[in-house]
C-alpha cells in the first residue's frame, strides 16, 4: 500500500513539474508578419497588434527603457574633461622672449571620476535592466489581451452576422405569408383577425431585422476599430 502511494505521488510530481515547466511562446501569440496561409481571425489579431495606437505605445515604452540602459552604461564618459591653454606665447613662440610658454602648456588633459559613480552607476544599470524586463512583460500582457479581445470581437461579429441572416430569412417568410393572407382577406376568404395578426407579425419582424442589422454592423465596427481598417480590405 505504501509503495503504491509513493508511485502515485511520484507520478503527480512529474506531471505537475511538466505543467509548470511549460512556457508561453509570445512570438506565437501574435503570429509573425511573414506567416503564410493563416486564418482570417489570426490575420485580424496581427493587424490589431500592428495598427492600434495603444499597442504602439507599449512597444515604445520598451524602446525608451532600452535607451535608458544605454545611457546609463555610457554615463561614465561624461567624466572625461579636455581643456586647452592657448595664448599668444604658445601659439607664436617667436614672441615668447622670456620663455614663458613653458609655464603655460598648450594642452591640458584631466580625468575626473566621482567616487559615487563606482557604486551608483551599476545600480542604475541594474534598475534599467529591470525596467526593460517590466516593459517586455507589458508587451507580453498586451499581446495576450489583444488576442483575446480581437478573437472575442470577431466571434461576436460572426454570431450577429448569422443572427442577421436568420432574421432576414424570417422577414422574407413573414412578407410572403402576409402577402398570401392579405390576398385571401381581400377576396373574402380570410378573417380580419388573421389579417391583423399577420400584419402585426410582419411589423414585428421588421423591427427585429432592424435591430439585428444594427447589432451586426456595430459588431463589425468594433472589429474594424481594433484592426484600423474595413474588414473588406483584409486579405
Amino acid at each position: 500500500m505504501n509503495q503504491m502511494r509513493v508511485i502515485i505521488i511520484s507520478v503527480l510530481l512529474i506531471v505537475t513539474s511538466s505543467v509548470f515547466a511549460q512556457t508561453i511562446d509570445y512570438n506565437r501569440i501574435i503570429l509573425p508578419e511573414n506567416s503564410a496561409d493563416i486564418e482570417l481571425s489570426e490575420k485580424l489579431v496581427q493587424l490589431a497588434w500592428l495598427n492600434h495606437p495603444d499597442n504602439q505605445s507599449v512597444k515604445e515604452n520598451l524602446r525608451i527603457s532600452q535607451i535608458d540602459l544605454k545611457l546609463s552604461k555610457r554615463r561614465w564618459l561624461s567624466n572625461f574633461r579636455v581643456s586647452g591653454n592657448l595664448n599668444e606665447f604658445n601659439i607664436d613662440e617667436s614672441r615668447d622672449l622670456t620663455n614663458r610658454s613653458q609655464f603655460f602648456p598648450r594642452y591640458n588633459f584631466s580625468l575626473s571620476f566621482p567616487l559615487g559613480d563606482l557604486f551608483m552607476n551599476p545600480l542604475e544599470n541594474k534598475q534599467n535592466k529591470i525596467l526593460i524586463d517590466i516593459s517586455q512583460n507589458e508587451i507580453n500582457a498586451a499581446k495576450l489581451l489583444v488576442r483575446r479581445n480581437v478573437l472575442q470581437a470577431y466571434n461576436n461579429f460572426l454570431l450577429l452576422e448569422e443572427v442577421y441572416k436568420i432574421q432576414r430569412l424570417a422577414m422574407d417568410n413573414a412578407e410572403t405569408n402576409h402577402a398570401i393572407v392579405e390576398e385571401s382577406f381581400e377576396q373574402g376568404e380570410e378573417t380580419y383577425e388573421k389579417y391583423t395578426a399577420s400584419f402585426n407579425n410582419l411589423n414585428q419582424r421588421k423591427i427585429t431585422i432592424l435591430q439585428a442589422e444594427r447589432d451586426y454592423k456595430n459588431a463589425k465596427l468594433v472589429v474594424e476599430e481594433m484592426i484600423g481598417m474595413p474588414l473588406e480590405n483584409v486579405n
